[in-house]
C-alpha cells in the first residue's frame, strides 16, 4: 500500500504535533510492513530521518501549510497516486478524492478559543470540522481528546480511535556527568523546577510564575524555575509579569532546547512542573516521569489521564493552588 504522510508539521525545531509525527513515521519505516510511506511537505527539503525520501513539492507561493494544503497538496496528491493519506495535524486538503485518515490532537480551539489567533479560529476551525467528518477514521491521543472529539464534531464514536503517545527512548534518567554538561551549556545553578513546552497562554505561563514566586518570597522554597521551550503566540505577558515581580535573577528561559538535551535538564530538576489550562495529552509530563522526575500538573482531565495517578495535582485556574 502506498501511504501519504502529513510531515508539515516537523520544521527545524520540532515539539508537540512535530515530535509525535516524526516519531510515528520513524516508527513506521522501522516496522518493514512492506507499505511504502511518502511524506508530504511545505518544505523543499525533508528532516532526518525522511531525508532519502521523496515528498510532495513545496510551492514558494504558499509558505503556509493551511494555504499549501488546499491550493498545491490536491494536485501533488493526483501526481503521488497515493491509496491512503495520513494527515497528522487536525487539518487536510477539501478537494481531494484520496481516503484518509487524520490525527486530531485536542479540541481546545473549539474550547478555549481565546487562547489562539483570531485567524486560527475563523480559518482552520472550520476546516477541522469539515476533514473529520470526511475521514475514514479519526485517531486522537487520550481518551480525553476522543471524548471531545465526538461531542464537539459530533462524529460516530465508532470512527474515533486512541492511539497513546510515549516518550522517546532517549527519555531516561541522566547520569551526573551530563547533567552538569546541560547545566553548564543553559547556565542553570543551584536546584531548579522545570517547565518545558511552548509559551503560550494556554500553558498557563503567568500564573505559575506568580505562584512560585510567591512560595519563593515566602522563603517556602529555594528552587529557581527554569522555562524550557520556544516563544509562541501572545507569550508578552509572561515576561511583563516576571518585570513586574522582580524576579528576572531567579528564572531562567532557555528558548528552545534540542531533544537530545532534554533528558539531562530532566533529570537534573527537583521537580517539573505542568500547569496548562487545556491539553489533548501532554507529552512533557511522560518525558519527565521517564527521567525519574517527580511531577506536578494541573487538573487538566487529559494530563490527569495520562499520569494515571502518578503525579501531584493542582487547581489550574488558583495560584494558592
Amino acid at each position: 500500500m502506498r501511504v501519504a504522510y502529513d510531515i508539515t508539521s516537523i520544521d527545524g525545531q520540532p515539539s508537540g504535533v512535530g515530535n509525535y509525527t516524526l516519531h510515528l513515521l520513524t516508527h513506521l519505516l522501522a516496522a518493514n510492513s512492506g507499505h511504502e510511506y511518502m511524506p508530504l511537505s511545505n518544505r523543499p527539503t525533508c528532516p532526518t530521518p525522511l531525508s532519502a525520501y521523496a515528498a510532495a513539492p513545496a510551492s514558494r507561493a504558499f509558505p503556509s501549510r493551511m494555504l499549501w494544503m488546499q491550493c498545491v497538496l490536491p494536485g501533488a496528491l493526483r501526481a503521488l497516486r497515493p491509496h491512503l493519506c495520513h494527515y497528522t495535524n487536525s487539518i487536510g486538503p477539501l478537494f481531494s478524492s484520496c481516503p484518509y485518515v487524520v490525527t486530531i490532537h485536542d479540541m481546545t480551539l473549539s474550547l478555549l478559543p481565546g487562547y489562539h489567533p483570531w485567524r486560527k479560529q475563523l480559518l482552520v476551525r472550520p476546516i477541522v470540522a469539515l476533514v473529520a467528518r470526511r475521514a475514514r477514521q479519526i485517531i486522537t491521543v487520550s481518551e480525553h481528546a476522543r471524548q471531545d472529539v465526538i461531542r464537539v464534531l459530533r462524529v460516530p464514536a465508532e470512527r474515533v480511535s486512541v492511539t497513546l503517545e510515549a516518550a522517546a527512548p532517549c527519555f531516561r534518567p541522566s547520569p551526573n556527568d551530563e547533567q552538569q554538561r546541560v547545566r553548564a551549556a543553559y547556565r542553570i545553578a543551584g536546584p531548579y523546577v522545570l517547565y518545558v513546552g511552548t509559551l503560550e497562554p494556554r500553558k498557563n505561563l503567568v500564573r505559575l510564575v506568580r505562584a512560585w514566586n510567591a512560595l519563593r518570597r515566602a522563603g517556602k522554597i529555594n528552587q529557581r524555575l527554569v522555562i524550557v521551550g520556544a516563544r509562541g503566540w501572545q507569550d508578552g505577558p509572561i515576561f511583563q509579569t516576571v518585570r513586574a515581580l522582580g524576579c528576572e535573577d531567579a528564572i531562567t528561559f532557555t528558548g528552545y532546547v534540542p531533544q537530545g538535551d532534554l533528558p539531562a535538564l530532566y533529570s537534573a530538576a527537583d521537580a517539573f512542573v505542568f500547569p496548562s489550562l487545556s491539553e489533548g495529552f501532554g507529552l512533557p509530563v511522560v518525558e519527565a516521569m521517564a527521567c525519574g522526575t517527580p511531577v506536578l500538573i494541573s487538573s487538566a482531565p487529559a494530563l490527569v489521564e495520562v499520569a494515571g495517578g502518578a503525579a501531584l495535582q493542582v487547581n489550574a485556574a488558583s495560584e494558592p493552588s
